[in-house]
């Protein structure tokens, strides 16, 4: 999980503090985003989120196990009652069909080849296991201010941006079959944003898709 000459791991050890600052700052963000998820989220009982950061939506949904390879992020998610693995998207250390429900939050754009983690991502799930997916959708209207931004924001300078359509393609092509998807994040501006149906207006998208 490389981006540049600094890798993703090192960016977010130095920087964890940062980070995790941000979702404290813009509460009614985070929250907008999580209902996004939630709305998305079938039932389960055995569930991971990949690439877990500090947390606060595994904490959020109920997500007890994530893994991280940031120690500086791994222990903010610990403090929040996380258990955390090290380890990577591309290399999950989990047995094959282990979870139920796969969670992987704005992860994609770290990512230079989604294929590899989408593919661990469908090893360890269980047949008919959801794969719960949101990312940021370069192709809404927000998009281009991440783009116009992107120089000026360490955690995105190297970032992969993808839009809906592709990471829909991604997964289907990965043996995934994408169901239900919800978009929001209209604005920057710190209030509760509505949740809708679909893409293409939201720069925050969630979707679940079922192995298949």
């Amino acid at each position: 999980m490389k981006g540049g000459p600094v890798s993703i791991s090192e960016l977010f050890n130095q920087r964890a503090d940062e980070y995790d600052a941000w979702f404290r700052d813009n509460p009614l963000i985070l929250a907008s985003e999580i209902e996004a998820v939630r709305q998305v989220t079938p039932p389960f009982t055995r569930a991971l989120e990949v690439g877990v950061g500090t947390g606060r939506f595994a904490q959020a949904l109920g997500v007890p196990l994530g893994v991280e390879p940031s120690e500086a992020m791994a222990a903010y998610a610990r403090a929040r009652g996380i258990q955390v693995v090290p380890g990577h998207a591309e290399a999950l250390p989990f047995p094959d069909a282990y979870f139920d429900a796969v969670f992987m939050i704005t992860v994609d754009c770290y990512l230079e080849d989604l294929a590899p983690a989408l593919e661990e991502c469908h090893r360890v799930l269980m047949d008919q296991g959801h794969l719960i997916l949101a990312h940021i959708d370069i192709d809404a209207p927000l998009g281009r201010v991440y783009e116009e931004e992107r120089d000026r924001d360490p955690f995105y300078r190297n970032a992969f941006f993808r839009g809906s359509r592709e990471v829909l393609e991604q997964i289907t092509q990965a043996g995934f079959e994408p169901g239900a998807i919800r978009q929001t994040i209209e604005s920057f501006d710190n209030v509760f944003q509505p949740v809708r149906p679909g893409y293409g207006d939201g720069v925050f998208v969630a979707l679940c898709a079922v192995k298949s």
